[in-house]
């Protein structure tokens, strides 16, 4: 008897545990249920029985095997439902602030997030319209039209497919951890303060649009010139909020086979529609905010709002929108990879940065060539879909390919979600994006040697990196996030200039009978050392 023949015996296969088997195509890593493969995710669910394609002989089985991959695959489908029902109060809400119509948002989520999914290179992450992009486009309509937008997006959509395939995305690897930190912190706050939106009365109509630069927006629930909800109905979205946070910690402990989040939206939902609604109270829902119900969309030279406006491709169309697409592409591209280095942290794997690159640039392009626009990663929807289970790319190709069901055809159902629910939901998500450890590294830095030697406040972490953090914090909330990043990296350059500079030795020897006299000069030696 052969090895071979022997180890056979000792270890039959048994088809019924075949079933049990899950294959990671992102990475190509076969775990047996039971192993300690990616023990931060949700456990995938066994097949009894799994058909495959080749051997589908009726309807029956073809019923079979498309059961068969839903189970398989549920966490990454509930979890894509999930992030897509979240994305419809923020796509419109950034509609309002790039000053267009909410459809047009939200055309450009699922066109954004399909492209980047499909073709980018972190699984899991998602892409839709954000406000990083928004604020940079109210200007160009106003001064040329909803047409020209569309140019600028296309063109910021090359120029990050162009930065992908030169292999530049390497370059989102010389941002300091310190500035990460602070873009996380930042974000976290700006997520929150957002929330706050929902206590305003909802406009149909375009509100003010914000710009680039803008002092103090992020601040803007508390600074607008809306109205606030009256007391009756704050009370009720309160409540909806602590409900909702509830569950999300309660749900799991009952049920892992859905996401706690789509647990929370959906238990939001049934509280309003059983116990507000017939009690005589009501909050607002998806419906107040904008119709979210749309057609498929076509190339703009095709749509019969563009079609006779569309500028002709020329110099002088060309200097019009080459600004905009190109501070478009930047912003995009640097939100996007500051993303993936962040979930590549979560996940303790590796994204492809250019891959990611072009992905982004692809569905930008496509974006503006089907009258959206634009967009880049959303680090909230990407962490909720992460903490959700969704690490593949089915779970954000799902998201997209939802969201387009929602504009299509499901709209009536998702005007009933409350937006207090959805804004609980985000809540979780600031939870999950501020880095609350280095409250303490800042106290610990901040406080004098003797209280830190009496409370045991030790850490190795530079003042410097703890000034660059929250200069980068301070920045996001009184400009932008981008802005904020660029500021913090020059401000690392700046701080290790000025430390390796002070590193320079200097030696003096003396021989030949006191008649030679030789120097040498150790460390690095660069301009800023005179």
């Amino acid at each position: 008897m052969t090895n071979t023949d022997k180890n056979s015996n000792e270890h039959p296969i048994d088809s019924e545990k075949l079933s049990n088997i899950e294959v990671d195509l992102e990475k190509n890593i076969t775990a047996a249920e039971g192993s300690n493969y990616n023990k931060s995710f949700p456990r995938s669910y066994s097949v009894h029985k799994t058909t495959h394609w080749k051997n589908l002989t009726s309807l029956q089985s073809l019923f079979t095997l498309a059961w068969s991959w839903l189970i398989t695959n549920r966490t990454q489908c509930l979890s894509g439902i999930t992030v897509a029902l979240a994305q419809v109060p923020e796509a419109i809400s950034f509609s309002f602030v790039a000053g267009v119509s909410p459809i047009i948002g939200l055309q450009s989520a699922w066109i954004m997030g399909l492209f980047t999914s499909l073709f980018g290179g972190r699984p899991g992450m998602v892409a839709g319209s954000t406000g990083a992009i928004a604020v940079i486009l109210p200007k160009i309509i106003e001064d040329y039209g909803e047409e020209y937008m569309f140019y600028s997006i296309m063109i910021a959509g090359i120029i990050q497919m162009l930065f992908g395939i030169f292999k530049l995305g390497n370059l989102v690897r010389l941002i300091p951890h310190p500035v990460m930190v602070g873009f996380l912190n930042g974000l976290g706050i700006i997520i929150g303060v957002a929330q706050f939106n929902i206590f305003k009365i909802p406009t149909k109509g375009n509100n003010k649009t914000r710009r680039l630069l803008e002092v103090g927006s992020a601040f803007a629930p508390f600074t607008n010139s809306r109205p606030w909800v009256d007391k009756t109905m704050g009370i009720w979205m309160t409540f909806h909020i602590i409900v909702t946070l509830i569950i999300h910690t309660l749900f799991p402990k009952i049920s892992k086979s859905i996401p706690a989040s789509l647990a929370c939206i959906v238990g939001s939902t049934i509280i309003e529609w059983s116990i507000i609604r017939p009690c005589g109270y009501k909050t607002n829902t998806v419906k107040d905010l904008a119709s979210v119900n749309g057609s498929f969309p076509i190339p703009v030279w095709f749509d019969d709002s563009y079609k006779d406006k569309m500028p002709k491709i020329n110099a002088s169309t060309f200097k019009s929108v080459i600004i905009v697409g190109f501070t478009a592409a930047a912003i995009g591209l640097l939100e996007s990879l500051l993303t993936l280095e962040i979930i590549d942290e979560l996940t303790n794997t590796k994204g492809n940065s250019n891959r990611e690159a072009f992905g982004q640039g692809l569905g930008q392009f496509f974006s503006g060539f089907f009258g959206g626009m634009g967009g880049c990663t959303t680090i909230g929807q990407s962490l909720m879909n992460i903490h959700s289970g969704g690490h593949t790319r089915l779970s954000s190709s799902v998201a997209a390919i939802f969201l387009l069901c929602i504009i299509l055809v499901a709209y009536p159902l998702i005007n009933l979600i409350p937006v207090a629910g959805l804004a609980g939901v985000m809540f979780v998500v600031v939870y999950f994006t501020v880095e609350w450890q280095s409250s303490m590294i800042v106290l610990s830095v901040l406080v004098p040697q003797k209280l830190r030697q009496k409370y045991g406040l030790t850490t190795k972490v530079k003042r410097s990196d703890i000034f660059v953090m929250i200069t980068v914090v301070i920045i996001t909330l009184i400009f932008d996030l981008a802005i904020a990043v660029g500021v913090g990296i020059l401000l690392s350059c700046l701080i290790f200039s000025w430390d390796s500079g002070t590193k320079l030795t200097f030696n003096r020897h003396v021989s030949g009978n006191d008649t030679k006299v030789s120097y040498s000069v150790g460390g690095p030696i660069f301009f800023w050392i005179c």
